[in-house]
């Protein structure tokens, strides 16, 4: 089915088109901010600070001093991709730190710094990318920023959830699951869309790429024990009757003890923001350069509306649904961003990459011969590979994916090689 993404026609929270009208009146943002910072790093580890690491593993101390500052030793499972987690949330860090794949005595992947949304809360972009690297210069020199991972999130007040939500919204998830409990289970699922709790709680999407959430934050507040936090940041939004009057009888916040909070989340991983860097422009031509949470912050609006739009609530087949439409043109996160136009694109192919696709197209050409398909048809298969890319650079082309020339030379290539192995008596 196609689906359009129409706006509808809007004066404040009043939203019609054609003979129907929806008043989104009692919807209120309480809150839009980034809840999670991830920041990867190329770098060399301390050889001092990673033995007395490994020594305070073995001796099963689980406290490491380094620097004056006191952490939290755990080892870590190899799915992580780090050896060691060391934890101090009450300066609000979670540090990974040395990679599974990769030696110590070389620069690699070796660091990854998480912060929690107590400590981003109290910082600026500009500090808090400052705070982190100088954590990271703990454990590590020759620091390169290698990207940054990000949850954002709009936390809102009187958003009744529809009972066709799922139904009715468009997304690539390709299998659900449905729990009764609130878990951590996304966390290992690919491809998925998780709902959680009689529909209160939706997860879509992978954590290893763009997950998208929509769940109960005063429950998932109360269950992890950050309601206190929470409470404080909804109740600064002023109550959309309050008049300056700050009167005992005066109601000055729009939050009340007690109201239900939905939170709306967008999970992207490091690997969509690189692929946003490998396909957009600037203006001048340059690429987009996103490593650390200090660059990353002038597009954060544009990466929600990305995400809105990736997993889209539709009222119909033409139109969305108003309270995305409301998402979309209500929540700011900082400053607007810059008017370029986003691009995901996956990593290009490097020099390094042509001797395996030789191999691998030598050797599915000679299979389709020996089962005698016709060059079309092979062709019509390699087109469908997803490696377009490879291929293009491969045969040197430039405009793949926009113009004919791949598929007319892989059409030429094809059945040369294709007419080679017959005559040679391959498919004999």
């Amino acid at each position: 089915m196609r689906y359009e993404n129409k706006f509808w026609h809007r004066e404040g929270n009043r939203f019609y088109q054609e003979n129907k009208e929806v008043d989104l009146t009692g919807l209120r943002y309480l809150h839009s901010g980034v809840d999670t910072v991830k920041q990867l790093y190329n770098c060399l580890i301390r050889p001092d600070v990673l033995q007395s690491l490994q020594l305070s593993y073995d001796l099963a101390d689980v406290y490491f001093e380094v620097g004056g500052v006191d952490w939290l030793i755990t080892r870590s499972s190899k799915a992580s991709g780090y050896q060691f987690i060391l934890k101090n949330l009450d300066l609000g860090f979670v540090v990974l730190l040395k990679s599974f794949y990769a030696d110590a005595d070389i620069s690699a992947s070796h660091l990854k710094i998480e912060c929690t949304p107590q400590l981003i809360a109290d910082h600026t972009p500009a500090s808090l990318t400052a705070l982190i690297d100088q954590i990271a210069g703990l454990f590590c020199v020759q620091l390169v920023h290698a990207g940054i991972s990000v949850h954002i999130a709009t936390d809102v007040k009187g958003l009744v959830m529809p009972s066709d939500f799922e139904a009715r919204l468009v997304a690539k998830a390709k299998r659900q699951f449905k729990f009764n409990t609130i878990s951590n289970i996304q966390m290992e699922l690919n491809e998925t869309s998780v709902v959680y709790g009689a529909g209160q709680s939706y997860t879509f999407g992978s954590a290893g790429a763009l997950q998208f959430c929509v769940y109960d934050k005063t429950a998932e507040a109360v269950k992890s024990d950050k309601i206190g936090f929470w409470e404080d940041v909804w109740s600064e939004v002023p109550a959309t009757d309050f008049n300056g009057d700050f009167s005992d009888s005066a109601r000055i916040s729009e939050y009340e003890q007690g109201d239900q909070i939905h939170r709306i989340e967008a999970r992207f991983h490091h690997s969509v923001i690189n692929q946003f860097c490998w396909g957009t422009k600037l203006d001048d031509g340059s690429p987009l350069t996103i490593k650390n949470y200090i660059e990353l912050v002038p597009h954060l609006t544009a990466l929600w509306q990305y995400a809105l739009n990736n997993f889209r609530l539709q009222y119909s087949t033409s139109y969305i649904d108003p309270i995305w439409q409301s998402l979309i043109q209500d929540v700011q996160y900082f400053c607007p961003s810059p008017k370029i136009h986003y691009r995901r694109q996956q990593k290009p192919p490097s020099d390094n990459s042509r001797r395996n696709v030789a191999f691998w197209l030598g050797n599915q050409i000679k299979l389709y011969s020996r089962a005698r398909f016709t060059p079309a048809y092979v062709v019509s298969r390699l087109m469908a590979s997803g490696l377009e890319a490879d291929l293009a650079h491969y045969f040197n082309l430039k405009l793949y994916g926009e113009s004919d020339a791949l598929h007319s030379v892989l059409l030429e290539f094809v059945g040369d090689k294709m007419r080679t192995h017959l005559l040679q008596g391959v498919a004999a």
